[in-house]
């Protein structure tokens, strides 16, 4: 089974799938939510502890991995790895109660966390470096491209079988396959077993020593790391919140997905620009005022009366002649009635490209070409670690009541709202001191002529 194109874009597709599959495994447990959190009598909350879990069992496998799995051929490795992690989706498909919900979770997070580093590595030893950063921005697409298709994808899947377990049946068919892909098309990958010193554990800890002794390391890190908590506390809960306490159809969530993260593929083709015209502070402080409205909005319900309103002007505008169309849309999964409240939940999509994309714009500035690599694997370490502990705090500040309705918001929004306008500074700090370093840079770089 061979894929088409060069080997350089063999082995781009072949990682980009292995961060869509990530992408899925991470992220269908909020969209399916509802489902099983009544299949199986959990409170609500606890989808916090079955995403942080996964994602905690990720960030601690991958920082591990980077410090091992350079000892063996990153082909086998990555095998292995997905092996890894289509066990776990059958075991999650199998899970009769939530702690063997969330031991399978935790499974599949040991390999999925792996299986990135190794595909992040693939990238860098195969790609030369004028293509790398293409190389890795596309193997990023796939995973955004994870949340538009993966998701509605996988509430069809539930809803056409009538269980939530068969979209996790699913994905491990896909994983499989990718499996078979990865062994078939992807080539030995032992360039850098040559020189065994640079197994030397302790000297790559070293390494990443001398990255948190730099102030500019420890304010990107910061960086990412309030970059990342608002946009996963918030997302973690919506579906949950939106059926749950605002009585949003289960059937409608398809909708949401596919308008939100359509609307973040439109909106992250202008980010960029927006950046490189702009500069990032001003994105990063427009993204945060989207989601704080997002926030107030949706989730304080301030004027939400206005929203209510402009439901009930759709309502009565699909009336009449228009009842059959609008049976005929519901029937698709698409309630038109329900697209001022689409539009607010939609927000968070499209911010979590903004902040996602200035976090990326500005870090890459930072390392050497020798230190790329290792901070980009402290990097995703350090995200993924952060939304693990973004995840697991959700039982502890949140509450449910009998219904299955969240208790607790408040306060819970409050502290989300905090750390979303920490983010500004950091991007304006980073960027101060980025360009104070490459204006210290320029006259050593400038040739002198000879008197």
């Amino acid at each position: 089974m061979t894929l088409f194109g060069s080997p350089e874009r063999r082995l781009v597709i072949l990682c980009g799938l292995v961060a869509f599959l990530s992408g899925i495994v991470f992220s269908m447990v909020g969209a399916l939510a509802p489902m099983f959190s009544r299949d199986l009598a959990i409170p609500a909350q606890s989808i916090g502890s079955i995403m942080g879990s996964y994602m905690l069992a990720s960030a601690i496998s991958g920082f591990v991995g980077t410090l091992y799995l350079d000892r063996f051929d990153r082909r086998k490795a990555l095998a292995v790895a997905l092996v890894g992690v289509v066990i776990g989706l059958l075991m999650t498909g199998l899970a009769p109660n939530l702690p063997l919900l969330i031991a399978a979770r935790v499974l599949s997070g040991i390999f999925a966390g792996p299986s990135n580093a190794l595909s992040i590595a693939i990238i860098v030893d195969n790609v030369p470096g004028k293509r790398r950063g293409s190389a890795l921005g596309t193997v990023a697409a796939f995973g955004a491209l994870a949340q538009i298709i993966g998701l509605p994808a996988g509430l069809i899947v539930a809803q056409t079988f009538g269980s939530w377990r068969d979209p996790f049946f699913a994905s491990a068919l896909v994983g499989a396959a990718l499996t078979v892909l990865v062994i078939a098309n992807l080539p030995a990958q032992r360039a850098h077993l040559e020189g065994a010193s640079s197994f030397a554990i302790v000297e790559r800890l070293r390494g990443m020593g001398r990255l948190f002794a730099r102030f500019d390391c420890v304010v990107a890190f910061g960086l990412q790391m309030t970059g990342i908590v608002p946009l996963v506390a918030i997302t973690t809960i919506m579906s949950i919140f939106l059926v749950n306490n605002l009585g949003y159809p289960q059937g409608a969530l398809i909708m949401l997905y596919v308008i939100g993260g359509g609307a973040n593929v439109i909106i992250a083709r202008y980010i960029g620009r927006a950046i490189d015209n702009f500069g990032p502070g001003t994105v990063s402080l427009g993204s945060a005022a989207a989601l704080s409205l997002a926030v107030a909005t949706g989730y304080l319900g301030l004027g939400y009366g206005l929203i209510l309103a402009v439901e009930a002007a759709i309502h009565n505008a699909l009336q009449g002649r228009l009842a059959p169309l609008w049976a005929k849309l519901q029937a698709f999964g698409f309630y038109p009635e329900l697209l001022p409240v689409v539009a607010v939940f939609a927000l968070f999509f499209i911010t979590s490209s903004g902040r996602l994309v200035v976090g990326q714009t500005i870090t890459m500035r930072i390392p050497r070409p020798e230190e790329r690599a290792g901070f980009q694997s402290l990097s995703s370490a350090i995200q993924s670690l952060t939304m693990a502990l973004s995840a697991l705090a959700i039982p502890k500040l949140l509450g449910s009541t009998a219904e299955g309705k969240l208790t607790g918001l408040e306060f819970f929004c409050y502290g989300v709202l905090v750390v979303t306008w920490i983010f500004p500074p950091l991007v304006y700090l980073l960027d101060m001191l980025l360009n104070r370093r490459d204006r210290a840079a320029l006259p050593a770089a400038i040739a002198v002529p000879a008197e």
